[in-house]
């Protein structure tokens, strides 16, 4: 591609914005109606693979049928050259990867996670899985909107699957087990991916990071990831069970789809899902608690619950029997010898770039934060300098 290239006598390549392993991406701008827009030209080796470009075209077709101001619009493909490509608007304010690692309200996190979750759940809607979620997918727009771009590309050849170099299709630090065990991505498996990328920018870490990509995705599959409050002293705990669920290695455990996760951020549901949280004092460390702390305290609730409506009623039925509720894996990877973590937790490589990914991050807005008492003064909360500390409460 070149400078000066008029693609389908209507879009002229003016300069690259980015190139990945599988395509390259160039703004252009748009003769007829006068406008930038993105060329994204996929590596001329998926031109030799006749029942990709099927999928490929047909997906596009079904990507650019969705309008969603959360959505990069898909506005033309076809083929150039023997590549193939796809024209989309131009989104300028770069993408979440510029964010990660900053110092970001939760108020502001949620937000993002928030609104991406409606542009996946109308693709979703309309029977599109996105497949390859993460931050560098997650474009913002001049007034710091986020938009999906990228959908099913990545995936469509095979999906995610292990190469036996053990490099992936697609995002190992972003994907879902059930995509690292060679299943059917599903709506569910979006959520996961994003959950990924709530959990990062909450914390500055990702769940999972080890020194070569295979053991990243085996860990999706067989490791229960901390909660994000272990790794951020001023996060309110009762958000890990918003996050946690997102993580779930069973899909059906997880939201349905982008709407539900949405419908759960914007009503504050997930406030009352471990809703015993909210009592723990705030004198009680958190870094380095595990979830089974979290659990074993909903057990002694569970149990004592019980006990008391013993004692408050006769006749009535026995308790159900507890059960295991650690989701199994139907396919077992093996890995003879997983790597230990690595602290450094870099950047995924993006496969769409419309934005300067390279370049310093962006502060975050301050006019798009919002206050909220409720998260901001829950349970980790933390009192302000100069305010008197609580008494603890004498032990009886």
């Amino acid at each position: 591609m070149r400078r000066g290239d008029l693609i389908a006598e209507r879009y002229e390549l003016d300069h690259g914005l980015g190139r990945g392993g599988m395509a390259e991406v160039w703004c252009a701008r748009d003769v007829r109606l006068d406008r930038p827009v993105a060329v994204k030209f996929l590596a001329r080796e998926f031109s030799d693979d006749p029942e990709f470009l099927v999928r490929f075209f047909a997906e596009a077709q079904s990507v650019a049928s969705l309008s969603h101001p959360n959505v990069v619009s898909v506005l033309d493909f076809g083929q150039f050259e023997d590549r193939p490509y796809l024209v989309m608007e131009y989104v300028s304010g770069g993408s979440l990867a510029d964010l990660a690692g900053k110092p970001l309200l939760p108020e502001r996190v949620l937000e993002f996670i928030e609104q991406a979750a409606r542009g996946a759940g109308a693709a979703h809607a309309n029977g599109v899985v996105h497949r390859d979620l993460k931050p560098a997918n997650i474009l913002l727009d001049d007034e710091g909107r986020p938009k999906l771009a990228d959908f099913g590309i990545a995936a469509s050849r095979g999906g995610e699957r292990m190469t036996q170099t053990g490099q992936a299709i697609g995002s190992p630090h972003y994907i879902s087990p059930e995509q690292v065990s060679g299943q059917t991505a599903t709506p569910a498996s979006d959520v996961y991916s994003l959950g990924i990328v709530l959990y990062q920018l909450l914390t500055g870490v990702r769940p999972y990071e080890h020194e070569n990509l295979t053991a990243v995705a085996i860990s999706h599959v067989d490791s229960e990831p901390d909660p994000p409050s272990a790794f951020n002293d001023d996060l309110d705990p009762t958000m890990d069970a918003l996050v946690l669920r997102c993580l779930s290695k069973d899909p059906e455990e997880r939201y349905a789809d982008g709407d539900e996760l949405a419908d759960a951020i914007a009503s504050e549901s997930y406030l009352y899902e471990n809703e015993h949280l909210l009592d723990i004092d705030d004198d009680v460390p958190r870094r380095g608690v595990g979830r089974k702390v979290a659990l074993g305290v909903a057990a002694l609730l569970v149990v004592t619950a019980v006990a008391v409506a013993g004692m408050l009623s006769s006749g009535s039925r026995d308790p159900a029997p507890a059960t295991n509720d650690e989701p199994s894996t139907e396919q077992e990877i093996s890995q003879p010898n997983k790597p230990k973590p690595s602290p450094d937790s870099t950047a995924e490589p993006s496969l769409t770039t419309t934005g300067s990914s390279d370049s310093e991050p962006k502060e975050e807005p301050a006019g798009n934060r919002r206050a909220d008492s409720r998260r901001s003064g829950g349970g980790g909360g933390k009192p302000a300098p100069g305010d008197a500390e609580p008494e603890p409460e004498p032990t009886p």
